[in-house]
């Protein structure tokens, strides 16, 4: 799972990325990016019933790896069924997600290898 205090909502990441100049500031803000789209989790809880009464969908991204865990209750009791179906539901979403997150991963490394191909042009007419 990332480190959530350090990771940057899509919207913020590029506010940074915007106003960021020092190549090392933008490595930092990419870090950040890579660490908050690694890895998405998805619950649903029960409030009021027992603790560990939770629905849970883990999907990283690196590794393709979707891991649920169920609580039994949400298995035998048939008045619980509509939650699963939410649950199904917010995997369903998060998938969509998941898909804007990596497009907007791609618009970020396009950006910096045009950055870094524009600051290399720059660094070949300024030694002419």
């Amino acid at each position: 799972m990332p480190d959530e205090k350090n990771a940057l909502p899509g919207e913020e990441l590029r506010e940074v990325l915007k106003g960021t100049e020092n190549p090392l500031k933008v490595w930092d803000v990419i870090k950040k990016a890579i660490s908050a789209l690694s890895c998405l989790e998805i619950r649903t809880e029960v409030i009021g019933g027992a603790k560990d009464e939770v629905i849970s969908t883990k999907i990283d991204l690196f590794q393709s790896d979707r891991t649920n865990q169920i609580h039994r209750n949400f298995l035998k009791d048939p008045d619980l069924a509509p939650l699963r179906d939410f649950h199904a539901e917010q995997v369903k979403l998060a998938e969509q997600d998941i898909q804007k997150k990596l497009e907007f991963l791609l618009e970020m490394a396009i950006a910096l290898v045009s950055a870094i191909n524009e600051a290399k042009g720059e660094k070949g007419t300024s030694s002419s």
